[in-house]
């Protein structure tokens, strides 16, 4: 079975004549066969650019009266900023504000409102690789740039502000700071006549100053500053233009926090020769610094950062709250701005991936797994009691929680608390949505959520009722440990039929697959593309491998993983050997495909066990960890002396694919962009001289001029794809008959 890859010409009259009997040949073959296992589902292939035409949101941001919502959005290519309008739960208004028709490859972020909701400020373009270049994945000669831009939400033409800039917006009034060098930059939007004024140096700091964070009342700037093997934290006084140091020890401080009424500054401490943390508070007025709590002094109690996702210190309502993975999960804490001990706001066996506060200070929504491990469920929890309202739970994926400010005034609903998110299930691709979380009379809702609002529907076309969804499976590793991973059985098969399978591997290698569309771009497509597969046939089987996430902190650092000596590569023997034994699957037509730390596993299978796994597609993959590390450390594998570093090189090495290139049979499509800011172009480049020099394994190529590591160019996408599943068919079928 073949699915449609591109448009064709329309067949000439013989040829119909010829096709005609070929289905009357077929529908009497068919006729004797079984039934189908699943005859409810009826087969009906769809097209790449169907699948993959549903876009994905990114940068969910309110407005701080809560009646305005934007998002980023990126169409097959085409990136906008979107913006939906209130008040209320009445959001009729959702219209496209910038018009950015072509896939150029220019991407969007830093997504920000003004304070009075007026105007978002927005950046364009790529950041700059290694040799200082913007990536320019259409080879423009005239080049491409990254610039800060503004657009009101009347929808008039976008202006552009500065250059590669990465802005910190006042809370008080439209004004921007940003560091550069030494120099922190202030840039006012509402200068004289209306007119933006250029951006002015606004003070300095040697050595420079990083993690710019305003005072609530816009009249003070906290900041750190590294200086040789310490950071230290500032205060800037634009009252009267002074700078002072808060903090001044042999530690690293940072992640400075405002208390909400502006009189203290909580922040992080990896104290000089401790493994753990501590959570300081200091007065901003004369400094005077606390230690509240100190975690263990041991690896599992280190910072852990965003390790699982996109949060870090926060001060709430008389509350500090940050993560910490002590537990064996990373979870989120509260401790009590007077000291004392953590409350686990989150129990139970599941992580924490996003958490941001409410608008009030006075509750944290969490994006986690702890209520089902394959999914991603959204809570709200009230941080006076610990009290959790589920705002989405079972088999969505929800994720990026912005809250909106409390609705009080000016006719609107009082009390009223909105909660904007992207969603997503194994049909229905990501999309902005908007629910209702308001307590009621002081209490956990215990009746159901307001009904879901989707404010970005889906493009005609997309094969929503085409899709499949896919099971939840565990099987074990050879040393035991129980392997998860999301099984695609094709919507059409016979009984007792055997299909060719396909085992996918993410990469990170700190990721976990989910039971729908992924919560990241990269993986939304390689859902879609699995989706694909299934339709045109394949068995598919999508593995989280040991070293990912999601499942606690032994399977995140399990020992010789990676570089070190490849211990996750069992989970992927054990998936090969696991899919040999389902009666859907031929034991014989086992492929792998895969892109980063997975195109690393996909050469790995392939070079040690081509008996188990026959072809295999390479996105961008690691091929000899020793050469990466290199690559990593600025030009030589890291280490204190040269035996350590000869050492390292030689476990390296041996845990990398080209160090069994001698016993690679199997034929491999190896897909890079020549711009990839990850993995060095130049490793396909030496895996495929390698084989080439070998002789006898079938390579194909496939390279994107100017593109990065994830794609910028949707079509780019299609192509590598469209590449991949014709390279599976020809190996997995066609070579066998099938």
């Amino acid at each position: 079975m073949r699915c449609p890859r591109r448009s064709v010409q329309a067949p000439t009259g013989h040829v119909l004549l010829h096709r005609l009997c070929l289905v009357l040949l077929l529908a009497a073959t068919l006729a004797a066969l079984p039934i189908l296992t699943s005859p409810d589902l009826q087969a009906q292939s769809f097209s790449l650019e169907q699948v993959l035409s549903a876009g994905f949101p990114t940068e969910v941001v309110v407005s701080s009266d809560g009646t305005r919502i934007a998002w980023l959005f990126d169409e097959e290519g085409r990136r906008n900023v979107w913006l939906a309008t209130g008040p209320g739960t009445d959001w009729k208004q959702v219209i496209r504000l910038t018009a950015y028709q072509e896939d150029d490859g220019q991407e969007l972020s830093g997504l920000r409102f003004t304070p009075d909701g007026t105007r978002l400020v927005y950046r364009r373009g790529s950041s700059r690789n290694q040799d200082g270049a913007f990536a320019n994945p259409l080879s423009l000669p005239q080049g491409v740039t990254r610039d800060l831009w503004l657009v009101g939400v009347d929808g008039s033409e976008p202006i552009r502000l500065a250059g590669d800039v990465d802005p910190v917006m006042s809370p008080t009034d439209a004004r921007l700071v940003w560091s550069s060098g030494e120099t922190v930059w202030l840039l006012e939007l509402d200068g004289p006549g209306g007119d933006v004024p250029p951006p002015r140096p606004f003070f300095q700091v040697r050595t420079g100053a990083e993690e710019l964070r305003w005072s609530p009342d816009g009249t003070r700037l906290a900041l750190s500053s590294n200086r040789d093997g310490r950071s230290i934290l500032g205060l800037f006084d634009l009252r009267d233009g002074s700078l002072r140091w808060l903090t001044n020890g042999a530690d690293r401080d940072f992640l400075p926090r405002w208390s909400p009424d502006g009189s203290r500054i909580a922040f992080i401490r990896q104290p000089a020769g401790w493994q753990g943390f501590a959570v300081c508070l200091v007065d901003a007025a004369g400094g005077g610094e606390k230690e509240l709590w100190r975690s263990p002094d041991e690896e599992a109690g280190a910072y852990p950062g965003t390790i699982d996702g996109s949060y870090d210190l926060m001060y709430g309502e008389n509350q500090l709250i940050f993560p910490g993975g002590w537990s064996g999960w990373n979870h989120l804490y509260a401790l009590p701005e007077m000291g004392g001990v953590p409350r686990d706001l989150t129990p139970g066996e599941g992580i924490v991936e996003n958490a941001v506060l409410s608008p009030q200070g006075d509750a944290v929504y969490v994006s986690t797994n702890i209520s089902g491990i394959d999914h991603r469920q959204l809570a709200r929890i009230r941080l006076r009691d610990g009290e959790i309202q589920w705002v989405e739970r079972g088999a969505a994926i929800a994720w990026a929680p912005v809250p909106a400010a409390r609705f009080g005034t000016g006719g609107r609903t009082p009390g009223l608390d909105l909660v904007a998110y992207i969603r997503s299930t194994a049909t229905e691709p990501a999309r902005v949505c908007l629910r209702d979380v308001t307590y009621p009379e002081g209490r956990v809702r215990t009746t159901a959520l307001s009904e879901v609002r989707i404010l970005s529907p889906l493009p005609d076309g997309f094969p929503r009722d085409r899709l499949v969804t896919p099971e939840a499976v565990v099987f074990p590793a050879p040393d035991g440990t129980p392997i998860h991973g999301q099984l695609f059985l094709p919507a059409q098969r016979r009984r007792r039929e055997r299909q060719p399978a396909v085992i996918f591997m993410h990469g990170g290698s700190r990721r976990q697959m989910l039971l729908g569309w992924h919560n990241r771009g990269y993986y939304h497509n390689a859902y879609a593309f699995n989706q694909y597969l299934a339709a045109c046939g394949y068995v598919v089987l999508s593995v989280n491998y040991r070293s990912g996430i999601g499942y606690g902190t032994a399977f995140r650092e399990p020992p010789d993983y990676g570089w070190q000596g490849a211990s996750e590569y069992q989970d992927i023997v054990a998936a090969g050997r696991w899919l040999q034994e389902r009666p859907e699957v031929d034991p014989e037509r086992i492929g792998l495909w895969g892109g980063s730390y997975g195109g690393y596993l996909t050469a790995l299978g392939l070079a040690r066990d081509s008996d188990l796994f026959k072809a295999g597609v390479d996105f961008h993959g690691v091929h000899d960890w020793s050469e990466q590390l290199a690559w990593w450390a600025g030009g030589q594998v890291p280490g204190p002396t040269e035996a350590a570093r000869d050492s390292i090189a030689r476990v390296a090495f041996q845990a990398s694919p080209v160090a069994a290139i001698d016993s690679w049979r199997s034929p491999v499509l190896v897909i890079h962009a020549d711009d990839d800011r990850n993995v060095p172009f130049g490793a396909t480049i030496d895996l495929v001289a390698r084989l080439r020099r070998k002789g006898d394994v079938p390579v194909h190529e496939l390279y994107f001029p100017d593109d990065v590591h994830g794609f910028l160019l949707h079509r780019n996408w299609l192509e590598a794809y469209r590449t991949a599943a014709d390279f599976l068919d020809r190996y997995l079928k066609e070579a066998r008959g099938g």
